[in-house]
């Protein structure tokens, strides 16, 4: 909630993956406007069922997953009352090696839905991000951290404040071009 408020307080949305249904409900009691949802939540078919009844815009990410698994969840969500979807293409790799992006199943996930598409990405640095922007990515997930040296498994591969504002400019900078 504190977090919530303080998102309002200085325009950013708020927004949280939430992993249960009281998770959810939660988030949303806060006035979240859009579900998040996890690569490993994808396969999970009464969650799914539940957030498309919610009736508002979802995310989901496809880290671990082939195109037959995003297409079950899209449906569900869809056929639950789902009408805003976004998919982010996701490799879940903590870095993620460059020859393992394949940003272009981007180009994939487009045409198999016809939805809005995003990364989610978890490369060093932010020259991926801006190329998904550039190939028409709508959302950009990246990890980022107050300072790479603290413990736990993500802050080696998250950007720290600086970063995050520079690949934030020049995704800005891609959108004007």
């Amino acid at each position: 909630a504190q977090i919530k408020e303080y998102c309002d307080s200085i325009g950013i949305e708020f927004l949280s993956t939430g992993d249960t249904e009281d998770d959810i409900n939660y988030l949303v009691s806060l006035g979240m406007s859009k579900i998040k949802l996890g690569s490993g939540d994808i396969t999970n078919i009464p969650f799914l069922r539940f957030i498309g009844g919610l009736k508002l815009p979802v995310i989901i990410s496809t880290g671990m997953c082939n195109l037959s698994d995003v297409a079950i969840a899209y449906d569900v969500l869809r056929e639950a009352g789902a009408e805003d979807i976004t998919v982010l293409h996701c490799t879940t790799n903590y870095p993620c090696p460059m020859d393992e992006v394949n940003l272009v199943a981007m180009n994939t996930i487009k045409e198999a839905f016809k939805c809005k598409v995003g990364y989610s990405d978890h490369t060093m640095g932010v020259e991926v991000p801006v190329a998904a922007v550039a190939l028409g990515a709508q959302i950009i997930e990246k990890h980022f951290t107050l300072d790479r040296n603290m413990d736990g498994p993500d802050h080696k591969a998250s950007l720290e404040p600086t970063e995050l504002k520079d690949m934030v400019h020049k995704i800005r900078n891609i959108e004007k071009a």
